[in-house]
Order: structure tokens, then C-alpha cells, then sequence
């Protein structure tokens, strides 16, 4: 940790470090972990340069488009400014990285705490290929190309499951977290081999209102989800809430209208079709077009 630290705040003296450490130590431990990492994190992207209002600025930027949450960023930013303070040094998160910062959390308002990347299609198809279990496939199946909540995953049963046309599965998702009285008629749509996974997971005796992942709650469904992602040798953070970023980005690639995208995965409005598919209208704006 010396070393970050020496990296954030300039050639720092002995004295300096020595007191930098000691005050670290004497923080909370929840404090303490919290800093070591967010310290890190800002020196790793860093490298070799000291911070700047503006590096810090760009930095913010950086994380939040990688999906960071306001709260993150915030934690970064509070951080760097404690190091300034007990090195004794002018903190580099000045005017530009308090306005970069306000805007991202007026931005980020509707994202949780260290959101996710999103899960790639290709992605998608190596984890179901590669899962050892029928469960780890079908979780995949709901959480991607049925873009589903966690929650929703767990509180599906087997009656919502029916077979549509051209081999695909039709899936009605009877509550969630925008339709949490069931008013609204929710069917979202699974096709090819994540069609498949599900069906190889269904008994051939299934009673109609048995549970489809045996009545695991939704931290175990997000817990197989990131095993069976790791075992397809996919290292970056992933949450189960990826699928769902991923579905919208991967159709806005596709050249699907937003209206397309909030049908397939019953968003109630725009707002976070727009930001979860950033990336891949970026993808397909005019830069990358005519540049």
C-alpha cells in the first residue's frame, strides 16, 4: 500500500508515508478495506502519473461508463481527499471532479452499488455450452435472453413456461418489480440452445406449479450464475443483473429501436434502455461510422 500511496500523492518523505500508513491503520476496518481498495483502483488507472482535477474527472468518467454506481465513485473521490489531507498535500479532486462526479450521479441515480458489466450473446452461449449442470444453463437462459431479475428467476414455475412456435419457449413472468400485482400480461421469449437448456432441466413428470430452480432464493440463482460464468473462464465482475444489461446492449447492436428492446425486456420506460445500451450506440454513432 505504500506504494499507492507514494503513487497518489507525489515523492512523499519517510514522515509522510509513516503517517499516511499510521492513519490508515486507524481507521475502521470497514473504512479501512474500503479505501485500500478505491486507492488502488485510482493508482492501477493511474499508472505512473500523480492525479490531476482533471485525470480524476476522466477517471470518474471511466468507471461510471464501466459501470460503476455513484456510491463508488463518491467513496473514490473521498478517499483520494483523505490522502490529501494527512499527506498534507492540495487534493487533486478539485472543481472539474466535483462537477464530473454530480453529473454522473444525477446520471446514475437508478444504479445500484457496483453495477455489473454487461454479458455479451457470445458470452451467453459459452456459459450455457459450458455449464456442467442443466440449472447453470437454464439460469442463463432467463437471466440473458429472457432478460429476467434474479428474483424473477427464482419465482418462476413450471405452468410459465410453455412451448411456442419455431422450437422457441415462451415465458410468462407473472410478477416483478414493475408489475408487482400481476396486472400486466409479461411474456419475454427464449430461443435455440437457451430454449434448449431449459428444456433439458424440466422433469418429464413436472407438476404445473412446481418450481422451476427448485425454490432457490434469488441470491442463490445470482451466486450459480457468477460460478458458472467464472467456469466458462469469464474473469470480469459479473453480477446477475448482467444479463439483463446485456440483452438491451447486445439488441441495440443489432440495430433494434428502443421501443424493440423495452418490449423484450419489459422496461416501463426509456431511461435505462438508453443506459444500459450506451456502449453499443456508441457502437454504431457517428464516429464509427463515418470516422
Amino acid at each position: 500500500m505504500t506504494s499507492t500511496l507514494t503513487t497518489l500523492a507525489g515523492p512523499l518523505s519517510p514522515e509522510q508515508a509513516e503517517t499516511a500508513r499510521i492513519a490508515l491503520d486507524a481507521l475502521a476496518p470497514n473504512t479501512r478495506r474500503a479505501y485500500r481498495i478505491a486507492l488502488a483502483a485510482v493508482a492501477e488507472w493511474h499508472g505512473d502519473d500523480t492525479p490531476t482535477d482533471a485525470t480524476m474527472a476522466r477517471y470518474l468518467a471511466d468507471r461510471f461508463a464501466q459501470g460503476a454506481s455513484p456510491g463508488t465513485l463518491k467513496l473514490a473521490v473521498a478517499a483520494v481527499r483523505w490522502l490529501a489531507r494527512k499527506t498534507g498535500r492540495p487534493s487533486p479532486a478539485g472543481e472539474r471532479t466535483r462537477d464530473t462526479l454530480k453529473r454522473l450521479a444525477e446520471d446514475g441515480a437508478d444504479r445500484g452499488r457496483g453495477q455489473a458489466s454487461p454479458l455479451t450473446y457470445d458470452e451467453a452461449i459459452r456459459i450455457v455450452t459450458l455449464a456442467k449442470k442443466p440449472i447453470d444453463g437454464a439460469i442463463v437462459a432467463c437471466l440473458f435472453m429472457a432478460g429476467m431479475r434474479r428474483s424473477e428467476v427464482a419465482a418462476l414455475e413450471w405452468r410459465d413456461v410453455e412451448e411456442g412456435t419455431d422450437g422457441t419457449l415462451q415465458i410468462r413472468v407473472r410478477t416483478s418489480k414493475t408489475n408487482r400485482d400481476g396486472a400486466e400480461t409479461d411474456i419475454r421469449l427464449v430461443k435455440n440452445g437457451f430454449a434448449e437448456a431449459l428444456r433439458a432441466l424440466r422433469p418429464a413428470d413436472a407438476a404445473p406449479e412446481a418450481s422451476v430452480f427448485g425454490g432457490r432464493d434469488p441470491q442463490t440463482i445470482g451466486r450459480r450464475f457468477q460460478r458458472a460464468a467464472r467456469a466458462a473462464g469469464i474473469t470480469r465482475k459479473l453480477s446477475a443483473h448482467s444479463g439483463r444489461i446485456g440483452l438491451a446492449s447486445e439488441l441495440t447492436a443489432r440495430g433494434a429501436s428502443e421501443q424493440e428492446v423495452m418490449l423484450a425486456g419489459a422496461w416501463k420506460t426509456s431511461r435505462m434502455v438508453a443506459h444500459y445500451s450506451a456502449g453499443a450506440r456508441a457502437e454504431r454513432g457517428a464516429v464509427a461510422k463515418y470516422l
